[in-house]
């Protein structure tokens, strides 16, 4: 029998590999290269939830909640150490190749500048905005350092133009590998809280020397990157739109814990991050789904509409379907993994879990419904949505934190992620027929209900 097995083992795995070869040589690079991309985050997702979850567990929520609060505070600025460009510059180096030394070299430049301007504006905010705590000002410090190393990403934009993302990747996860070697020494030898703070800016710092490593081995030179004000000048204005976008989105992602330690207090922040760290470490499952069939979706809308939105429909169903099934999957037991991962004095991150596992709804969706927006060149409203969302974000915090501490900030983000992913597209002459397409993806199990009773 098992002989039998191993027959047809070998059978299957000859078919794929005759199929593989009939791919043509673009195809194979396209898909190794998408497989890497896929490798490395699965790698990273559960050695992180792993790691995370024994940090949270050695510095208990207090400590935890200190340390995501400043996380989360330099997470405001963010975008300006990276301005949000890596697709423009990725386009740009697959229109213009022989252009690349430039293209690279002014990428790095306004992202140095733009990581100084993070890291000065982080420190400065810190200290008129938490006056009384030293500590947490040198915490903010500690993490902002690694926005200054975020301006070697734009080799990340160059391998991704070559179709090379197993660089990437391996880079990556270096960086990841030692850094969590670090963490378990680090907890083994009861090290101190700004120690764990100053491996988030180690990882960015290795990652860096990682991407300049591989982009050397590839035969390229950094020391030919150049620039001039005029490639200045047009990347900002390219990037500027996406700017504006990406720091709604970043504060957005993390005001509700920023107002938590304000308002109540870091154990609360520690808490709380504990439970939306379970709950979005899915995230990646409609990025992979959306970025994959995107293509298809474009050939789609060029050739019939009917066809267009009938792919659209499939792929809303299934990230819908994908988010139930991590609902429903989850829900029942979050007592038990808040539990099992965090141990018991994380215990009052079950209601918050229970409630913030819902914003999967409209966040998977979002991911669809932002792919469409850039299809049909209507980014502006994807901007006005989420600023919508950020601003009922911050409104909804101040109205329930004080009355529901955390459970109050996971209802205020599940609220605002319905208006900034899905009810605001409603009411847009321009978004309203393709927001009709994720409302029926939302009502997906009355759907399936429905054809289980005709049949």
């Amino acid at each position: 029998m098992i002989k039998i097995k191993n027959i047809l083992l070998w059978t299957y795995l000859l078919k794929f590999k005759t199929i593989v070869k009939n791919f043509n040589p673009e195809n194979r690079q396209i898909i190794g290269n998408t497989g890497w991309l896929f490798l490395g985050k699965v790698f990273r997702l559960f050695i992180s939830l792993c790691m995370g979850t024994l940090v949270a567990r050695y510095l208990g929520p207090s400590r935890f909640g200190t340390l995501q609060y400043a996380l989360a505070f330099s997470n405001f600025f963010l975008p300006l150490s990276t301005s949000q460009m890596s697709k423009i510059i990725t386009r740009n180096l697959v229109q213009k190749p022989l252009s690349k030394d430039r293209i690279l070299g002014t990428a790095f430049i306004v992202q140095i500048i733009g990581g100084i301007l993070a890291a000065t504006l982080s420190i400065t905010f810190i200290k008129i905005i938490y006056p009384q705590s030293h500590y947490i000002h040198l915490l903010v410090a500690i993490v902002a350092i690694k926005f200054i190393f975020n301006s070697f990403q734009p080799i990340e934009n160059w391998f991704e133009s070559q179709v090379k993302s197993k660089f990437q990747v391996l880079a990556s996860n270096l960086a990841f590998l030692i850094i969590t070697i670090i963490k378990i020494f680090l907890i083994v030898f009861k090290a101190p809280l700004f120690l764990f703070a100053s491996i988030i800016s180690l990882e960015t710092i290795i990652y860096a020397m990682g991407l300049i490593f591989y982009y050397q081995l590839d035969h390229q030179n950094i020391r030919n990157w150049r620039t001039d004000l005029q490639s200045i000048k047009d990347l900002l204005r390219d990037s500027y739109p996406l700017f504006l976008s990406a720091t709604a989105i970043f504060i957005y992602a993390s005001i509700d814990q920023v107002m938590l330690g304000n308002m109540v207090g870091h154990s609360s922040v520690g808490i709380y991050a504990s439970a939306v760290t379970i709950c979005e470490v899915w995230s990646f499952l409609p990025l992979i789904i959306s970025s994959s069939l995107y293509p298809s979706i474009i050939k789609a809308r060029s050739l019939d509409k009917y066809i267009y939105r009938k792919k659209l429909q499939k792929i809303y169903d299934l990230t819908s379907l994908l988010a139930y099934a991590i609902i429903i999957s989850t829900f029942p037991f979050s007592g038990f993994l808040i539990t099992l991962l965090y141990g018991d004095n994380y215990q009052l991150a079950t209601p918050i879990f229970s409630i913030y596992i819902f914003t999967s709804l409209f966040t998977f969706q979002g991911e669809v419904t932002s792919n469409w927006i850039v299809a049909e060149g209507l980014q502006k409203l994807n901007f006005y949505a989420k600023l919508i969302g950020l601003c009922t974000n911050i409104m909804l915090n101040f109205l329930l934190i004080p009355l529901y501490q955390g459970k109050g900030a996971a209802i205020a983000t599940l609220i605002s992620a319905s208006l900034a992913n899905y009810f605001c597209f409603l009411f847009w002459k321009q978004t309203r027929e393709n927001a009709i397409l994720t409302t029926k993806a939302l009502f997906l199990p009355l759907r399936l209900l429905t054809l289980l009773k005709r049949n």
